[in-house]
């Protein structure tokens, strides 16, 4: 894995270079940060798979039932549920949710990643505040397979 200090000293030294394009491998995690037009992005860097990919079998009851899944942060990071302020959230206690369905957006160092469903089901309960901080692996919503 790599430290936040790691990522900031290698965005800087390809901003500062004529490098466009540069990919590191650490530890079985993958950073690419590409420069395009003078700007520098990041893209999120790969992270070792939890069960079922983001998901996993939750304790948690809910109205006196188990069960569910959770879908889990893949990654550290401030938790918006909405596309961009005002706006109505992603998804909402009992939607109806697809796999590839996107959940909330996690925002680290001015990155915003969409977050997805690995499940179909209905989403029974949020379990992080708009503007909370979060973990990697962090349960975000309990969801009904």
């Amino acid at each position: 894995m790599f430290t936040i200090d790691e990522i900031k000293e290698l965005i800087k030294a390809v901003d500062q270079s004529s490098i466009g394009h540069l990919e590191w491998n650490n530890g079985g995690a993958k950073l690419v940060i590409t420069k395009n037009s003078g700007m520098t992005q990041v893209q999120p860097a790969a992270v070792p798979a939890l069960p079922r990919t983001a998901l996993r079998e939750s304790v948690e009851t809910v109205a006196g039932e188990t069960g569910f899944c959770e879908i889990l942060s893949p990654t550290v990071g401030t938790f918006y549920a909405t596309p961009e302020p005002g706006a109505a959230p992603f998804v909402t206690i009992g939607d109806r949710v697809e796999a590839g369905t996107v959940v909330c957006i996690l925002e680290a160092m001015k990155l915003f990643n969409e977050v997805s469903a690995d499940v179909t089901g209905e989403v029974v309960k949020v379990l992080v505040k708009d503007g909370d901080f979060v973990e990697y692996g962090q349960p975000l919503f309990l969801v009904k397979p």
